[in-house]
């Protein structure tokens, strides 16, 4: 059902798209590389070679995920079952919050055009639901398969040593704080280098729960949207262990040794149980930050408005529209979607993935173009923001003290790194959309 969107959505028209935007995708392509390598701490110690297998990895893995038609086949199927966990998490919404939770109204509606949709009541229910499954996967096993045979495969193709190839591979599944857990002991082992891989890697991408609650939320804007959520992260894995290599070089010992990947959980019940629990502190911490966030953008906007200005008021988003604009021409946005586009890379830096989503959203039909849209939920898709490096800087402190004062240094270099590289991939896909 969603693989025929996911495909219209990705078929751009190059007929149609200046030759202009072409060229200025290529030279964004080689400018955010350049940035990286302007801030390396060891330019001699660049592998070039490494470069160039990370650019080809990630230009191959999008075309793969997007124009191979068995595997977009394939993603088109996990999309649809995707769908199905939603109907099935409504259906709970619903047995316990009645029509709140999505079912059928009590009551007829006087004013058509109002929204009936509750985030936190049509939307969680849908991740609480993932996050038991996912917890019971990894008890069976299935999923710790699945991490496993990525390690290896990223361990192959990129170099990266059993624990660093075990936490990035585990990042798309369970997210940045969960995927260094399954090698808290190997951390303080870490070079600089790997530490800065895994840190890079956590904030380059999103974990599977939340591509549930961004999917949803995005639906009815984006079609396919879990579909190319997931494209997102995977496409962009390659070029953020890449960046991080560029940004700090080391010496990185490829041990290939299997690394045990155990359940703590005692039973299939226990696994959904912790699943479920782990999943409301997650809902708690998303539904907090979007009113805290909303409403703090409201009241700023409130006091710039204060301002006097000879044209329309100014407000957070015009100013990150007006400061990212250049970052978003690089990446071969359209020229009519720059500002719109910039203003939403600035949110998601500064407030998160959620807060950008939920203005992408709400943008009125026509506000940004097919390709522009296209591009903007692409390089949205990532936790690179201040408030996932504090998180992080916390968690993996805690679990590997002796690294503190290291990883405290790596937390902003890390957010620029993941930045950059989800830069890359909304340029990529931009890119693809015009040539393929």
């Amino acid at each position: 059902m969603a693989s025929v969107p996911y495909s219209n959505l990705l078929g751009g028209n190059a007929r149609n798209v200046p030759y202009s935007d072409l060229l200025r995708g290529i030279f964004g392509l080689a400018v955010f590389i350049g940035f990286a390598w302007a801030i390396s701490e060891n330019h001699r110690a660049i592998s070039y070679k490494a470069i160039a297998g990370g650019l080809a990895a990630q230009i191959i893995f999008a075309l793969v995920l997007t124009r191979v038609p068995a595997v977009v086949t394939a993603l088109g199927e996990l999309a649809y079952g995707v769908d199905n966990l939603q109907r099935s998490a409504e259906s709970g919404a619903i047995f316990v919050f009645g029509y709140l939770g999505g079912g059928e109204q009590p009551f007829i509606r006087t004013n058509p055009e109002a929204s009936t949709f509750i985030f936190a009541l049509q939307v969680i229910p849908a991740v609480l639901l993932v996050s038991a499954l996912a917890a019971l996967l990894w008890h069976w096993g299935v999923l710790r398969w699945i991490v496993r045979g990525a390690a290896w495969l990223f361990g192959r193709l990129f170099g990266v040593s059993g624990p660093v190839g075990v936490s990035t591979s585990a990042c798309i599944f369970l997210g940045m704080i969960e995927a260094p857990l399954l090698v808290r002991p190997m951390l303080p082992k870490l070079s600089r280098g790997e530490f800065f891989i895994i840190m890079v890697d956590g904030l380059a991408v999103i974990a599977g729960s939340t591509m549930i609650l961004l999917g949803a939320m995005l639906a009815d804007k984006v079609p396919g949207a879990f579909t190319q959520l997931l494209t997102a992260s995977l496409i962009s894995t390659p070029m953020a262990i890449t960046l991080a290599r560029v940004i700090i070089p080391s010496e990185i010992v490829r041990n290939y040794e299997r690394i045990p990947l155990e359940s703590t959980y005692k039973s299939s019940l226990d696994a959904m149980t912790h699943g479920t629990i782990n999943a409301v502190r997650i809902a708690a911490y998303v539904i907090a930050l979007l009113i805290v966030f909303i409403g703090s953008i409201n009241l700023l906007n409130v006091i710039l408005g204060l301002i006097p200005t000879a044209g329309e008021p100014v407000t957070l988003t015009s100013i990150f529209g007006t400061l990212l604009a250049p970052v978003a021409w690089l990446m071969g946005v359209p020229m009519e979607d720059l500002r719109t586009v910039g203003a939403l890379l600035g949110t998601k830096v500064t407030l998160n993935e959620v807060v950008a989503y939920a203005q992408l959203v709400d943008l009125p039909d026509g506000t940004l173009t097919e390709r522009g849209t296209l591009i903007a939920t692409y390089a949205l898709c990532s936790f690179g923001n201040f408030g996932s490096v504090a998180i992080l800087i916390g968690t993996l402190t805690a679990m590997a003290p002796e690294k503190k004062d290291e990883i405290v240094e790596l937390g902003l270099k890390a957010l620029l790194a993941a930045f950059l590289t989800t830069c890359m991939t909304g340029t990529i896909i931009g890119l693809i959309s015009i040539i393929f």
